[in-house]
């Protein structure tokens, strides 16, 4: 069953930015705006090596759907305007991502993550737009951050991989479900633990008994919340599930939440982007 089936209402809404490839003036003449669906970019993601850990795969995935990228056309080599055009994009990316050193290690690895979603952009659509060169047999030149930029690449992946969260005092009682809520959260990509953490989880589930076709009723809330209990992301939903008793309602209420609140944490970075 697919969270779009019972989470109705968010808590926080979530501004998607969909991020514009700026075109040198050749390129523009030349070319239309094109997705990670269309060809060739989605023949050339499949040469990409896949990423480990689920909310640093998740990411990076939900980024390069938003990604604009040039049409390629059939007579596309490297006397063409358009691979002119990418290898030009390729030094702009490649200058821009100096910028992106000097972010603290000081700070928590989601205020990390949040300040590097920006190199994350310029990341994924440098190897997308090399990708694709080198599969048409076109060079590409080894430029000034070449060197840097596996060095964030791996640093991305590690924050992404790394973010945890503690449970909020007030929340932490006797409940049956609490085992499925973290065991959920770290399905998800976003673990418990008893270290300082980068959120604090807030939560509630109150039952509202079953309607006529026998489904359990709910209404469910959890937030993430960051510095001085602030919240980063939030959803408050009115969930039906199907199940034998209560009991394993709960749970699947709970794998829910989880599930949702971690969809809406990638949506959250993504504007971040």
């Amino acid at each position: 069953m697919r969270i779009s089936q019972y989470l109705n209402k968010f808590a926080l809404s979530t501004l998607v930015i969909t991020p514009c490839l700026l075109l040198p003036p050749a390129f523009a003449k030349t070319v239309f705006a094109s997705d990670i669906k269309s060809a060739p970019w989605s023949e050339v993601i499949n040469t990409l090596p896949e990423y480990k850990g689920t909310f640093n795969t998740g990411l990076r995935q939900s980024l390069r759907r938003q990604l604009t990228l040039p049409d390629i056309g059939a007579a596309f080599n490297a006397q063409s305007e358009q691979a002119d055009a990418l290898l030009q994009r390729i030094k702009k990316l490649d200058a821009d991502l100096s910028q992106y050193v000097r972010v603290s290690e000081s700070i928590s690895r989601f205020q990390q993550l949040k300040r590097l979603m920006p190199a994350l952009k310029n990341i994924e659509e440098r190897k997308l737009i090399e990708a694709l060169l080198v599969k048409n047999q076109i060079r590409v030149p080894r430029l000034r951050n070449s060197r840097l930029l596996p060095h964030l690449d791996k640093r991305i992946s590690i924050l992404a991989n790394g973010m945890i969260f503690n449970l909020k005092a007030l929340v932490r009682e006797n409940r049956t479900y609490e085992p499925q809520l973290l065991a959920s959260m770290e399905k998800y990509g976003v673990p418990y633990s008893a270290r300082i953490p980068d959120f604090i989880l807030d939560y509630y589930l109150l039952p509202l008994g079953q309607n006529e076709q026998g489904k359990w009723l709910f209404d469910g809330s959890i937030s993430l919340l960051g510095k001085y209990d602030m919240k980063v992301v939030g959803v408050e939903s009115s969930i039906s599930v199907e199940a034998s008793n209560r009991e394993q309602a709960e749970a699947k209420s709970m794998e829910l939440l989880a599930e949702s609140i971690t969809e809406q944490l990638t949506q959250y970075l993504l504007t971040q982007s």
